[in-house]
């Protein structure tokens, strides 16, 4: 008996990991082929315009980096309590916490383009039409960036997963035919490149969302995933949207446009590069937390990702090695224009490796300790300055300024296992 147990359950764990391949593979296909349609999107555009123009669009993303915690946590507070109900099978908790997350970034959605349509209205006084065209691309964007976010926060399964692929893939078509626009407008062709496919994405994410309530602001359930949520989101913010703009308005203060210009395609190419460890960790994570919920154990969590890590990251330095030498080749053919840049792209790429090695990072997320998450950004964000600093007089400061975000990451990602590491020990004992 006990051996045809252990077989019935070998085989089971089988299905499953088939199950979670077949998803994966499912999502990293849609997956890279919106990031390969973005890079050769990237890619006109920076033959058809000089790193100035889209420098000069970059700047206006820069304050809605800066905007994004406004959802207050709730996209992490949904990422932990969805699937974290889920495990304790509380549905109707699922479709009360999602209705008030969705409430609240429906108005702050109203009222972050509401500011971005005074500003368009400001330049258009002054005669300023980049402005007008930059701000009001902006004004569409928060709506995905808000909106958008919390419902595709709401995508937690892996079939669900692969729906939300088959949206940005939608996106990533509409993203690409506009290239073709740019040649004739320019900068203002970047804001309908911009525009187009966030309202295009949010219409869609609406249309096929997951939880079909009703919005409702019920500030008791919004503190509950603000609670759980804001925690993260503060150390979260920082270290995504927060990280980034610091790393633009640096790119500009040393570089000028045109050193902002060169960042936005090295930019392009390291998210590209992300998106295979990325779909990894989309999929593992809500499994981790499900696990988490049932038996409360991090060695547990920790299983379901070590071997996937290992392997994961190896397969990233690999690519990325290869990437680094075909860029030599590559770049002064393709867009001559952005030659200068290479050494910056090729640090941008290495952001990947540190991407797939940080797989394990959802077990601090399934404790629901934010402390754990906290520190080590709060070290990265030491070290990217720091390094930044010290290496200005030997590399220049826009070469400076990658290396030292990527330091930094480096940092937070070895002071996060360390966590992990004393999480295990002190459950042993």
């Amino acid at each position: 008996m006990g051996v045809r147990t252990f077989l019935s359950q070998q085989r089971t764990r089988l299905a499953n990991n088939r199950h979670i391949l077949r998803s994966v593979a499912a999502l990293f296909g849609g997956n890279i082929t919106t990031s390969f349609l973005g890079a050769i999107g990237g890619l006109l555009v920076a033959r058809y315009l000089g790193p100035e123009v889209t420098g000069r669009f970059r700047v206006y993303t820069i304050p809605l980096m800066y905007l994004t915690f406004l959802h207050l946590g709730t996209f992490d507070g949904l990422w932990r309590q969805i699937p974290y109900y889920t495990g304790k099978e509380m549905p109707e908790k699922v479709a009360s916490v999602a209705s008030a997350a969705g409430a609240w970034n429906a108005l702050v959605s109203g009222l972050v383009s509401a500011a971005f349509l005074v500003c368009a209205l400001l330049a258009l006084a002054r005669g300023d039409t980049y402005g007008v065209a930059g701000w009001l691309s902006q004004l569409v964007c928060c709506w995905s960036v808000f909106y958008g976010g919390y419902l595709g926060a709401t995508y937690r399964t892996i079939h669900q997963f692969v729906s939300l692929a088959r949206i940005q893939l939608v996106q990533a078509l509409i993203n690409f035919a506009l290239v073709f626009l740019i040649p004739l407008f320019g900068f203002f062709g970047l804001c309908l490149r911009a525009a187009v496919p966030a309202l295009t994405g949010v219409a869609l994410y609406h249309r096929n969302r997951p939880l079909k309530v009703r919005h409702r602001l019920d500030w008791r359930e919004l503190g509950e995933v603000v609670r759980v949520g804001l925690p993260f989101s503060f150390w979260g913010s920082l270290y995504t949207s927060v990280w980034a703009a610091t790393e633009s308005a640096l790119m500009l203060s040393l570089g000028g446009l045109t050193g902002l210009g060169l960042f936005a395609v090295s930019a392009v190419m390291r998210d590209g590069m992300i998106v295979l460890p990325h779909s990894v960790y989309q999929v593992l994570t809500p499994r981790v937390i499900e696990a988490y919920a049932r038996e409360g154990s991090v060695r547990s969590a920790n299983a379901r990702s070590a071997l996937l890590t290992v392997g994961l990251t190896g397969v990233m330095v690999a690519i990325v090695l290869i990437c680094s030498y075909l860029l030599g080749l590559l770049v002064p053919l393709a867009i001559p224009k952005y030659v200068a840049g290479i050494p910056l792209m090729r640090a941008c790429l290495w952001f990947s490796v540190l991407e797939a090695a940080s797989l394990p990072f959802n077990t601090l997320f399934a404790t629901g300790r934010p402390w754990l998450y906290g520190r080590g950004v709060i070290l990265g964000l030491v070290v990217f300055p720091l390094s930044a600093w010290l290496l200005k007089p030997l590399l220049g400061g826009m070469l400076a300024v990658a290396l030292g975000s990527l330091f930094g990451r480096l940092a937070r990602t070895l002071e996060a296992y360390g966590e992990i590491l004393l999480l295990t020990r002190r459950e042993a004992a």
